[in-house]
């Protein structure tokens, strides 16, 4: 029995990002699935989390998309685990001291 695929794909890359009329950046983590409480599902999800932190404050980032206000929003349709929520929350404190704004949702809904 193979184990399903983890609903964090390609953790170090960014799925999907958009610069606002107003100078802003809106990134995006795409979930594939439920963010369920596994260890793996919760270590992936910080790790991209962690890993959008790190690129934003990047030469590369910064030339290409601008210094506007960055939002990374964790989007998922279909459900989200109390633990998952909670690894959200406290990486919503890390994106905080970079003044990121961290949330689950859509920048469009």
């Amino acid at each position: 029995m193979s184990l399903p695929e983890s609903p964090i794909a390609d953790i170090d890359l960014f799925d999907i990002i958009g610069v606002r009329k107003d100078g802003g950046i809106d990134t995006v983590v795409a979930c594939s699935g439920p963010l369920d409480n596994s260890a793996e599902t919760l270590s992936r999800l910080a790790r991209k989390v962690r890993g959008y932190l790190s690129a934003i404050t990047g030469s590369d980032f910064i030339d290409q998309y601008g210094k506007g206000q960055v939002r990374i929003f964790v989007s998922c349709c279909e459900g989200v685990s109390a633990e998952a929520l909670d690894v959200i929350n406290s990486l919503g404190h890390e994106a905080a001291d970079q003044n990121v704004h961290l949330s689950l949702g859509d920048p469009v809904a």
